[in-house]
Formats: C-alpha cells, structure tokens, sequence
C-alpha cells in the first residue's frame, strides 16, 4: 500500500493530530518569551577590586598581580585583561568558548577564596558572571526637583521597589543623586582644643550608639524583653553628646563640630536634559519577555502617577527602552515573513494557474509555520530576530516541496488519473526525491552546534527555526498536501498531451549543450574566475551592523581630572545633543559606565541616548557621525567614542576587542607609553578608522603624606593612629548609623570641605595627639608625586592598546591591511612586541569555523546523494555547483556592496544544501528515464522536460520569499539582510549550473560509471 492510500484510511487521525500540533503552535507563539537577539551564555567572569584610594602601582602590587597569578592557572583560559586604576582594579576573564559559564563562575571564585586572606583586610571583592540578564533593558529617569537627595529617596524608596513586584523583573539599580546622611562636620581647632583626635571622636560616637537586649522580665502574664538603648537619631541629640571632660565639666560634641543632615560625598554624577537625576536600570530575569517585562513596569508607573505616590512635579521618563526596538524589529521580520509568504504565492498562481492547486499548495504555509512555533519552545528557542529570520528564509524553502508534490499530482490528473490515483502515484513518484532534497538542506546545518560563542549562539538559533520549518513541511507536503488535494482537486479528461513552451525550450536548450559541452567548460572557467576576482575584492566583516534607535558615547577628560570639571565639561556634549535633530532624550553618567561590575575613574563616563523612531530621522550612523564631530569642536579636550547599545552589551558580553586593537607589550611602562605615541602618529590619519585612541592613559598627581615615627613617638602617638586621624579627617568614617522613619541613615564625622579638599590647608590642620595640639605637617612630609592613571595587562604582560571603531561602511579587513603595512616597518626595542588584531581576529576565527561546518556539511550532503543517485560520478557532478554557487554568492556580495560577513556565510552554507535539490530533481528522473532512452544524454533531457517546471517553481519560490529580507525592510532587518542576498545570488547561479553544466558533466561521464544500460 503507498503512503498516501495509508493515509487516506486514517485520514480523520492525520488531520485531528496536524489541528493538534497547530493549536500547540498557537498556544506556543502566544507563550514564547521575545528579545532582540537568543539567550546568549558566555564564560567570561568580571572580578573588581576595591581598595580604598591607593595609587594604581601600589593596588597592582596588593591585588592585581596576585590575583592574575591565581586566575592564570584556570583550565580552558583563554585571556586575562586587567585595569588597575587608583583605589580598584579590574579583571575580564574569558574562557574558551563552549565552557559553562556557571562553572567559570565557580572556578574564579574559588581562585579569589583561595587568594582572599593574602588580600588587604579593606579589600571589597566582587566576582560576576557577565550574563545577558545582568545588563539593563529599561532605563528611567527620575527628574523634577532641585534637591537630589529627595530624587534619591523616591527613586530608592517608592519607585525601585514598585518595580520589583513586576513579573521578570530582575535586578533594579539606582545610580545617581545624593545619599542622605547626617554629618558631623569637625572645627578643627575646638576639637584640638578639647584634646580630642579626628579618630578618637568617631569611635566615642560609635560606642556611645546602640540598641542592645540585655534581659527578660514578667509582667501580668506576659514576657517583656529588656532593651538597654543609647539611641539619637537628631542632629540635637548628637550633638549634646559628651565627647571629654574639660576644666568646666563634660565638653559636648556640639562644641567640637556642626551637625547637621547632609549627603555622602559623590562618586558619580547623573545628568537628563532638565538637569540633576536619577537614574533606574532594570534587567530582566531568564527567560523572561522584554517586552512583556516593559509593559509590566509602564503598568507600575501609570498607577504610581495616578495613585499620586510621587510627589507633585517627579517624573519618571523612560530612556531606553528595548523593547521598543524588539516590537519595531519582530514587526519587521513579520512583515518580511507575510510579504514573503505573497509573493510565493504569486509564483504558484503565475505557474500553476489553478486556483484549486494553488490552494492545495499554499496549505503548507500556514501549517508548516505555526507548527514550528511549537518545536521552537520545545527546544527552549524564543522570538528574537535570528529565529524569526531563520522563519523569514524558509518561507521559499518551505513551500517548496508542496510545489514539488501538487504539480506532480496536477500531471497525473492531465494523464486522465482519478483524483485518488493522481495523488497516489504522484505523491509516491517524488517521495524519494522531495525527502533527499529536504534531508540535503537540512544536514548543511548539522555541524554548526561546533561553533560557539556570538555567531554559533545567533546563528544556531536561525539554523533550529529553519530546520524545523523545513522538516515540517517534508512531513505537511507528503501527508497534508496529498490529503488537501484528494478534496480540492478535480479529474480532468485525457486529452493529447502536449509539452508546454517552456519544456520544449529547456529541452531544445539543453540537448544543445550537451551536444557543445565546451560551453558549459567555458561557462564553470568564467565563473571561476569572476568568483576569484570578487573574492580578493569583497569586503570583511564580522557580524552585520543594525540601526538599534539607541547609542552609547563615552566620554574621556585627561587623567586625574576631578568629578566636578569632568560634570562640568561633559555638560557641553549636552548641548550638543540637545540640538541634534534626531535626539530625543539621554541619560549622563559621570563617573561610571554602562555594564557588569567595572573599575570606573572620574575622569569619564558615557550618555546613553535616545532617537526618534526610524521613520522620523536620519539613518542612526549619520546621526552619530554628526554628534561626533560636534562633540569634537565644543569639547575639544574631552575624547568620545560612540557605539550602539546592543553591539556595545554584546561587547560587554562577549569580551570582544574593539573592531580594530594595536597591542604592544614590554616590561617598561613608559617606554611601552612611547612606542604607543610613535605608532599612533603612523595610522591615526588613517580615514576609515573613528574613535581613534593612542592607548596612552598618562600620570596622574598623588599628595603623599609620609608619616614621621620620630615625631609621632616623641608626642606618644603611633603611625597607624595618625593615618587613621588622617582617614576621619579627609574621608570621612561613618561612625554609626541611626533610624529615621524606618530608614537607616549613616553618621560621617569628617572635616569641613575648606580643609580636607584643600592641599594647601591640610598640613595646618590641628591634630590632638595626648595632651598636645600640633599642626598636622609636624607629624608627616607632605610630598607630591607622579604615578601612572591606569595599569593595563593582557596575561600577565604589560600592555598599551591602540584602538580604534571603523566606519560602517569600511571593509574591516582592509583596514587591518593598511595597518599592518604601515607598522610593518616600525622597530622594537628587544623584549617587547606588537600584534594588531581586534574584531578582525574574531571575523577569521568565525571564518574558518563556518568552513568547516561547510566542508562538514558537504560531505554530509555527498552521503545524501549518493544514497539517492547510488553513483558517485552523478554525485561528484551535482556537488560540483556547490562552490560554483558560493563563487557566485561572493560576486553578489561585491556587486550590491555587501561585506563577507559570518551572515553572509551562513547564506553560504545554506546554498551547500539548496544546490543540489534541482540536481536530485533532475538526475533521479534521469536514472527512471534512462531505462527506455537510447542514451544518458536523451535520458536527462527528457527528465528535464518532465522536472522542468518543478525545478523554476521552487526557485523562483525561494527566491521570492528570500527577497523581503534582501531589501532589509524594516528594523533589525540587517542581520539577514547579507544572508539572503549571498543566498539568493548563489541560487541563481546555481540554478543555472543545475540546469545546463550538470547535464553536460552527466552526458560526460562513461555508462558504466553512472550504471546506464542501453536498452535493447
């Protein structure tokens, strides 16, 4: 019994279980979570160093370096780079790509653990595993009043916990405005007077605060817990605290200092566009919907505005919102999805010209595509842009088959078959060739799980949608198509067959050509060549570039500079923003940046801006182009560089280089600083490079304080206890904390702003030491010296980076290519050596890895064959168009300006399974039909007279549904933009290939080699 009579005695069964796995589809689509990009794991863990404010060369000594050291003997390492900076050091370890994440995390925590009592006892140690949940897809500003404190306070208090009930929600972090706390501000001469040290005051504070149980008691029946309570929580109560006894009785702190409520001492600064803010940044937790997340939290904030919780005059605005991106982009693959689906459609009605047939045909649609939303969640898949755009490229890929099937069964109904017959033996006729053609696109894929990191992530998860698609519809092409036309068709009369046009064209055609096979050498030998040609001229890439609506710039100020002048100087890149068409809203930060636990300077910190939606502005490069270059003439002594959120996230992520990195390293920090400068002035005029930095970082001043033993000893005081007078003075301590409104505020005893901020006062400070009272410059030298901002290592080795951005339209590879030869003749000093690399480096890994999933891929494509052909002459003749085609997909690159990219290669790989489908079409019929022809060569052209039809049906399909995403409609549309368009130039050429030069190599080949027997 054939497969379709088996089917129509279960025919009932076949449909209740296909509504079945398209109500699971349904229910999945509706369920599936939605993101830019798939769930993404990197090994790669951030470890932070905190060590009060010591110079960079002395936190390289205490941690850096014997943290590196542990870390170094990790299995799978793969790169340590450490930023040590004044007061904090910072190390990005990456492991090889593939390792668990979660078991990096544990190894670099248990290296730290090990480490941690080698450790200064001040040392804070943070060990963070850089995930894509760890980074924010929300970030609100919280403006409207002029005291930052309050800012604070709502967005800590009212709004961040509001947030935190939302579903998927993860972390919420508050930066910027003013802690509040209670100071207690010294007089500097009184409390010398009062023979009171900086140090001894705070620790009275501290013991004389406290709320302890000290007991229990019985009273009617009922247990009283006893407190013994020494609590002020008002700047009066601290102040009538006694601190000594003087000549007239207790001397009370409020003679000795001011108190008052006040603010802890920034580290950062948070600027909108109306001024001082807040800022909030949510992250979502896995698996949780973006966009669902985001409307969660709208929800929140409509019913704190409404319920009036904020305070007249708070706002709190969104600034970026991902989301916004996500909808805006997973509306255009659907568009893409939908214009791609009509367009399929059109070629089956322009061929098919039955409308009957048509629909026949087109059910495979519908069917295919909601039935993969099901197999996309069992396979934990969500929407993003790479699984829709994997549906998006099967759009041709799946109604082909479908095609294949009804136009056979069409054919059948034209030889007089009834309507169960015709569906029978057509369906049979082409079962074998349908399952090979489908099996061939599909193990192209298979050897992509050996590629890791951002392309096997981004891409593997493009190969899951469309490979499932594809299977689908072999399974809905063979089972529901059959059954649809048993119910949609009708018989025809047997009339006198004769061959369409096009049959007898393609047959004139093709018997000239293997009668003149010189032409199809000619043709393979120019294609060579052209392919060759484009290939030494086609450009470079990594991963595609995509308009996001959102960009981050850093901004730089000299080393050393203070928060204060870098707010200041960054205000002018707010002005510049502000009047940018375009531009719609921004967050700045000063004095820290966007990402996983870093090591941040003062001296820097980065907006994070905001555009109208697409069709309202600019494309987002030019954009950024013209920021760029205004910030360079406003604030000429600030340095920018501009990157958009996600490349900059997936950076983060990823540990990826900047696009283009010169690394030189020595043992000589300012020999390495001097190299740095000689081969910057060598390839800074270069112009495809932007955001061009020499690496050099520079010296920043230190006011040293060498504390005298001999003066100390002679007043009876000790060094550390100077140094800690000296802590309590500059920086402050937070002697204890008290409860205000359920609130814990902290208590700073610290000296007035006029003296600890002011060099030249600091050594006339009075200092109590016993009985006496001495300026502070009898106990210590103060000193100036000169140290490096920033001490940077790559594997335990020194190192200075030059780097720099490359402009959208450059060819990456190029670029490298003009570096390299203008630092080919730049000269070393023994010891020390160069590499330049970057996201270059990246490119060729992805490239050799996407060769070997090709070359893999195949091969395994030549098994298909040559189970389906059983000769591995036919064989080697179909596969032959594979590199022709990928020749010609490289020419299409070069002619429509598009890079060779990891998304272009993997249209590459596509195409390794798609050619040989016109092949198997042809020569499996060839093999049927060389039972009664009189020879090989008679045989293919009457198969290709039979296949004819099927064979320009399902390209022109594919290439129909490939086209929306060839023009790259829509938001995130770039990404398979390179993909289709190398697909959809490869299959042309291939086709070509498939049509007339394997027929001229089949013909070639001897019988005996193909198994042909001339019949008798």
């Amino acid at each position: 019994m054939s497969l379709v009579g088996a089917l129509r005695q279960r025919a009932s069964l076949v449909w209740l279980l296909t509504l079945g796995a398209i109500a699971f589809g349904v229910v999945s689509l509706l369920g599936l979570p939605s993101g830019i990009h798939p769930e993404v794991e990197f090994p790669r863990v951030v470890v932070v160093v905190r060590i009060g404010d010591l110079p960079p060369e002395v936190v390289e000594t205490l941690a850096t370096r014997p943290l590196e050291e542990a870390i170094a003997t990790l299995p799978y390492l793969r790169r340590v780079r450490s930023r040590t900076i004044r007061g904090a050091a910072e190390l990005g370890i990456s492991l090889e790509p593939g390792f668990d994440s979660w078991r990096a995390l544990q190894l670099v925590q248990s290296k730290v653990a090990e480490l941690r009592s080698e450790l200064p006892a001040n040392a804070t140690v943070i060990v963070e595993r850089v995930a894509p949940t760890a980074l924010p897809i929300l970030t609100l500003n919280v403006d409207g009043s002029d005291d930052p404190r309050l800012l604070r306070e709502i967005a800590a208090r009212v709004v961040r916990p509001a947030l935190t009930r939302v579903p998927g929600v993860g972390k919420v972090e508050v930066q910027g405005g003013d802690v509040r706390e209670l100071e207690v501000v010294l007089q500097p001469e009184a409390l010398a007077a009062a023979h009171v040290s900086p140090a001894a005051l705070a620790d009275r504070l501290a013991q004389s605060d406290f709320v302890t149980a000290v007991g229990r008691a019985r009273e009617e029946h009922q247990v009283l817990t006893v407190l013994a309570a020494s609590e002020r929580t008002t700047p009066e109560a601290i102040a009538a605290l006694p601190i000594a006894m003087g000549p007239n009785g207790p001397v009370l702190l409020g003679s000795v200092a001011n108190v008052f409520v006040g603010a802890e001492d920034r580290t950062l600064e948070v600027d909108a566009p109306s001024g001082d803010a807040v800022v909030i940044m949510l992250s979502r937790t896995p698996s949780a919907s973006t966009p669902v997340v985001a409307q969660g939290v709208e929800r929140v904030l409509a019913q704190l505005r409404s319920s009036h919780t904020l305070p007249p005059g708070i706002r709190v605005q969104p600034v970026y919102d991902q989301s916004k991106l996500i909808d805006e982009a997973l509306l255009g693959v659907r568009d893409a999805i939908l214009l791609g689906v009509a367009l399929s459609l059109v070629v089956l009605a322009l061929f098919l010209r039955d409308l009957r047939a048509g629909a026949a045909a087109a059910l495979a649609v519908p069917v295919t595509l909601l039935c993969t939303f099901g197999v996309m969640r069992l396979c934990g898949q969500t929407l993003n842009l790479m699984s829709l755009g994997g549906l998006a490229v099967a759009i041709g890929l799946v109604v082909d088959d479908a095609i294949v099937i009804v136009e056979a069964i069409v054919q059948q109904l034209e030889h007089g078959h009834d309507v169960g017959s015709a569906a029978e033996r057509g369906t049979q006729e082409l079962l074998a060739p349908v399952i090979g053609t489908t099996l061939t696109t599909v193990v192209v894929f298979a050897p992509l799980p050996l590629i890791s990191g951002v392309v096997g992530s981004f891409f593997g998860a493009l190969a899951i949608t469309l490979c499932a698609a594809v299977l689908l519809s072999l399974l809905v092409s063979i089972s529901i198509v059959p059954l649809s036309a048993l119910h949609l068709l009708r018989p025809r009369a047997q009339t006198q067959q004769k061959q369409s046009a096009l049959s007898r064209g393609y047959g004139r055609l093709v018997r000239g050509v293997m009668r003149h096979r010189a032409i199809s050498v000619a043709f393979m030998l120019l294609l060579v060549g052209l392919g060759a040609l484009a290939a030494t001229r086609v450009s470079v890439g990594f991963l595609p570039s995509m308009d996001e609506g959102a960009f981050v710039l850093d901004f730089f100020l000299p080393p050393g500079t203070s928060l204060e002048e870098t707010d200041r100087i960054a205000a002018g890149i707010d002005k510049v923003l502000a009047k940018t068409p375009g531009v719609t809203g921004f967050t700045r930060r000063t004095g820290t940046e966007m990402g996983p636990a870093t090591a941040t300077q003062q001296n820097r910190g980065d907006f994070l801006v905001r555009l109208a939606p697409r069709a309202q502005r600019r494309p987002i490069f030019e954009i950024m182009d013209e920021i760029r270059e205004q910030a360079d003439k406003e604030v000429p002594e600030a340095r920018v560089e501009l990157i958009q959120v996600l490349q900059d996230v997936l950076d983060d992520l990823s540990g990826a280089p900047r696009p283009l990195e010169v690394k030189i390293f020595g043992q000589d920090p300012k020999r390495l600083d001097e190299l740095a400068k000689a081969a910057a002035a060598r390839i800074q005029d270069l112009p495809e490079l932007e955001d061009f930095w020499d690496g050099v970082d520079g010296d920043v001043p230190t006011l040293r304080a060498d504390i005298d033993p001999v003066a100390c000893a002679r007043l009876g005081a000790s060094a550390e206890e100077i140094a800690g007078d000296l802590g309590v003075a500059l920086a402050g301590r937070v002697a204890t904390h008290v409860r205000v409104d359920n609130w814990s505020l902290g208590v700073r005893v610290r000296m007035p702003d006029a003296v600890r901020f002011d060099a030249s006062a600091i050594g006339s400070m009075p200092i109590a030491v016993g009985e006496s009272s001495v300026p502070l410059s009898t106990l210590v030298n103060l000193s100036r010296a000169v140290g490096p901002s920033v001490i940077r290592h790559e594997n335990l080795s020194p190192v200075v980076i030059l780097e720099a951005a490359v402009a959208p339209d450059a060819d990456l590879g190029a670029v490298v290519g003009r570096v390299k030869q203008r630092l080919s003749g730049f000269a070393l000093p023994t010891g020390y050596r160069m590499e330049v690399g970057g996201q270059y480096e990246n490119a060729l890994e992805t490239q050799r890895a996407l060769a070997m999933v090709l070359g893999l891929g195949c091969m395994l494509v030549l098994a298909i064959l040559l189970m389906q052909l059983r000769s591995l002459g036919l064989a080697l003749v179909v596969v032959i168009g594979a590199p022709l085609s990928m020749l010609g997909a490289i020419a299409t690159l070069l002619v429509t300006g598009t890079p060779l990219n990891a998304s272009s290669l993997m249209g590459c790989i596509l195409l390794a399974g798609l050619v040989v489908k016109n092949g198997i079409l042809l020569l499996e019929r060839a093999l049927e039909e060389s039972k009664t022809a009189p020879s090989f060569a008679e045989a293919i052209a009457l198969a290709g007279e039979r296949r004819i039809r099927p064979i320009v049906m399902t390209t022109a399909a594919t290439l129909a549904g490939l086209l929306p995403l060839a023009l790259g409609l829509g938001a995130g549309a770039e990404l398979q933009r390179p993909l289709a368009i190398a697909t959809i130039g490869g299959l042309t050429i291939s086709t070509l290939i498939s049509l007339f030069v394997v027929p001229a190599l089949a013909a070639s080949l001897p019988a005996r080699a193909i198994g042909y027997h001339p019949p008798r």
